[in-house]
């Protein structure tokens, strides 16, 4: 059960919700996977489905913040977005359930595992990465023009993108960590899309398929609202943080992007593993 919530407490959550808020919005990928592993540590004894409520209240917060800001630059490409979105909501609803059905320590093992092989897969795959992606041969076209004029034209397989967001979706609403992690590596790597159109899409799946699992978990729970309240006010620092990121954002070339997320999920995926020995 999670304690009494304290002013001490509060100001914690707050300053957490804001740096990772910060940090996610500025690489897409909400910030969930940074929470998961601090929660876990916050909150022994708490049961994941939990944690991945609350880590997944302060990612749609900080996925609505970050949606806004990318939009008034332009740099959301709206169409991937919709179909990344239709895929991963209904994967994103089995996953939450999921997590309902699973103990805490198979729950930290699988999460570290998973971490560590996510970070290996970007390791290999981000060291090559040009600072310009050639864009895809195949696919729908997208011709977009950000705030500044800049112009960027590329296309996406949309079908590869649909059947990747079912995935990411699963995984995301399980451990509670959002499918930015999935999405941004897979949009700059598979689809090569531009980092910018990466990072900002993936702010608009992650609002609306991390909705769709909270609503799971807020019926599956109604009643219980303490968990709720830890994580809105995660998410108060998370949306105000995102802001930031927002800001930030653009300033860091793709590999600087994937391998950033891969030293996250290297040195997360390490200490969950450790933690469920």
């Amino acid at each position: 059960m999670l304690p009494e919530l304290t002013i001490p407490q509060v100001a914690v959550l707050l300053t957490l919700g804001l740096s990772v808020g910060t940090f996610g919005a500025m690489v897409g990928i909400g910030g969930g996977i940074l929470l998961v592993p601090v929660l876990l540590v916050l909150f022994p004894g708490v049961e994941p489905s939990v944690i991945t409520s609350m880590s997944l209240t302060a990612v749609i917060l900080n996925a609505l913040s970050a949606t806004t800001g990318y939009r008034k630059r332009r740099w959301q490409d709206t169409r991937t977005g919709f179909v990344l979105v239709a895929a991963a909501v209904p994967a994103a609803i089995l996953g939450a359930f999921l997590t309902r059905s699973v103990d805490r320590g198979g729950f930290e093992m699988i999460f570290g595992i998973a971490l560590i092989l996510g970070a290996v897969y970007l390791i290999i795959r981000g060291k090559d990465l040009p600072d310009v992606t050639e864009p895809s041969p195949t696919g729908s076209p997208r011709h977009l023009v950000d705030r500044d004029g800049n112009i960027y034209i590329y296309r996406v397989r949309e079908s590869l993108a649909a059947a990747i967001a079912v995935l990411a979706g699963l995984i995301a609403a399980f451990f509670g960590i959002g499918g930015g992690i999935i999405n941004v590596p897979v949009m700059m790597l598979v689809l090569k899309m531009p980092a910018k159109m990466s990072i900002a899409t993936s702010q608009l799946e992650l609002m609306i398929a991390s909705f769709a699992a909270v609503a799971v978990h807020l019926v599956s729970t109604f009643g219980e609202w303490t968990p709720w309240v830890f994580g809105l006010v995660l998410g108060v620092g998370s949306f105000s943080g995102a802001q930031v990121g927002v800001r930030l954002a653009g300033r860091a070339s793709g590999r600087a992007v994937l391998m950033l997320i891969a030293g996250i999920l290297l040195v997360s995926g390490t200490r969950q593993i450790m933690n469920a020995l």
